[in-house]
């Protein structure tokens, strides 16, 4: 059928309230939703954690441009004027 993804909080609550916490599923919602038998205690299965990763771009401009220099650089020891 596929994969649901879940919030942390709702592992959490349904762990913490493995006695009254039911977890309804929707499938097919793009073409005939249907509602599955409600799972009563979700926290009984093997739930798989899943990270974020970030991701970090440089813009090809930004690196093609050349570089200026704003100010005169001092060198280690050397008092700015």
């Amino acid at each position: 059928m596929g994969v649901m993804l879940l919030a942390p909080n709702v592992r959490r609550v349904a762990e913490d309230r493995r006695d009254c916490y039911w977890l309804y599923v929707v499938t097919d919602c793009n073409t005939a939703p249907t509602l599955q038998e409600p799972v009563r205690d979700p926290a009984k299965f093997e739930w798989h954690e899943v990270k974020k990763v970030s991701h970090y771009y440089l813009s090809v401009d930004s690196i093609a441009q050349p570089m200026r220099v704003r100010k005169k650089q001092t060198t280690f020891g050397e008092k700015e004027p």
